[in-house]
């Protein structure tokens, strides 16, 4: 590990060891530095010197603490559509249905995605799971489903009637209450009560739309098909559609803890906005269907078709592929720090950053 010096204290540095080395006494050095300031100079120096190394060291450090991608254990053999964490140890996974009639299964784990149980079965695909605390989350998915765990996934309540045709791609809650769905044909959907009710706000819109993202209880952000891209600031009364700069079909949302938002979608798309609603597409090195983004303060990661995984650690300003794990197809990833992470996809391939 090295640390750059900068010209002037390389000098001052080359200084004080000449005068070492010719045995100059400490108060020859006063003398040459000026009498009445020489220690208090030196001392500076040499803490500066100190912070220096410090600091440059310390960032090497931290950039060492990312972690590296490995290969997770295969949860089941059905398709896995997403996952979820509520810390770096506690999250849960949801995905296909049997097409036998076996149904679906929840699972859970304790281990950061090291090991997986079964916690719950559905007779539904379930497309999006998300929690809010150990305890309180929810599921949506195909038939228009919305069902609501209070234990941690044992258990689920129904919140919606199903409804024969509806596909619902994402879920979003900002707390026990107030959660957004979207889902095909333009749905978008509002709870203000923990899901007790839903109700369908915004225009009327065609396109499918695939991932829902919120910063607070008032600003969010939904991605779409055909590069659609709609914004809201006041809680999802009203939607306005922001230049995306893009036709490509965007599948995945992120809300950076700096207030940057990344979207990801076909053919390697990256889109990046720093302030919500000024867009521009970021050069990602793939040609992959990217399906899902995450970030936390340290690390960005995307993943994709044939097991594509991205990641970026300035913002999302650029990107470096990383070396396959696996070759199946990765749909989702949840990230809580530089060092945990989990991704899941087809026929129940996961693999985790450790």
């Amino acid at each position: 590990m090295h640390c750059a010096i900068t010209k002037p204290i390389y000098n001052i540095l080359s200084v004080s060891s000449y005068l070492w080395r010719s045995r100059i006494s400490v108060n020859l050095m006063f003398i040459f530095f000026g009498l009445a300031g020489g220690e208090r100079f030196i001392k500076s120096i040499l803490l500066l010197v100190l912070i220096l190394f410090g600091s440059c060291c310390g960032r090497s450090t931290a950039l060492s603490k990312r972690g590296r991608w490995v290969a997770g254990p295969n949860v089941g053999r059905l398709d896995l559509l997403s996952v979820d964490f509520i810390d770096a140890q506690t999250g849960w996974v949801v995905g296909e249905i049997d097409p036998g009639g076996a149904g679906g299964v929840i699972y859970q784990t304790p281990d950061g995605g090291r090991n997986w149980r079964v916690v719950a079965r559905s007779s539904e695909i379930l497309t999006s799971v998300h929690f809010i605390t150990p305890k309180i989350g929810w599921v949506a998915g195909h038939s228009g489903r919305i069902e609501r765990t209070d234990d941690g996934g044992m258990t689920w309540k129904a919140q919606r009637v199903e409804r024969e045709g509806e596909v619902l791609n994402s879920i979003f809650f900002v707390d026990e209450w107030r959660g957004w769905v979207v889902g095909g044909s333009g749905m978008v959907l509002r709870t203000m009560n923990g899901g007790e009710a839903w109700n369908r706000i915004g225009d009327p819109r065609i396109e499918d739309l695939w991932s829902v993202a919120f910063s607070s209880t008032g600003r969010g952000w939904i991605t779409g098909e055909d590069g659609l891209i709609l914004s809201t600031a006041d809680g999802g009364n009203t939607w306005t559609a922001q230049t995306s700069g893009t036709s490509r079909a965007l599948l995945g949302l992120a809300v950076l803890p700096s207030m940057t938002v990344i979207a990801v979608g076909e053919a390697g798309a990256i889109l990046r906005s720093p302030d919500g609603s000024n867009w521009s597409a970021v050069e990602s090195a793939t040609t992959a269907t990217l399906n899902s983004v995450a970030a936390s303060a340290e690390i960005i990661c995307a993943v994709g078709s044939k097991g594509t995984s991205l990641e970026s650690t300035d913002d999302g300003k650029t990107w470096t592929v990383v070396s396959a794990v696996s070759s199946r197809d990765l749909n989702s990833i949840r990230l809580t720090d530089a060092t945990h992470a989990v991704a899941v996809g087809q026929r129940g391939v996961t693999q985790v950053l450790q």
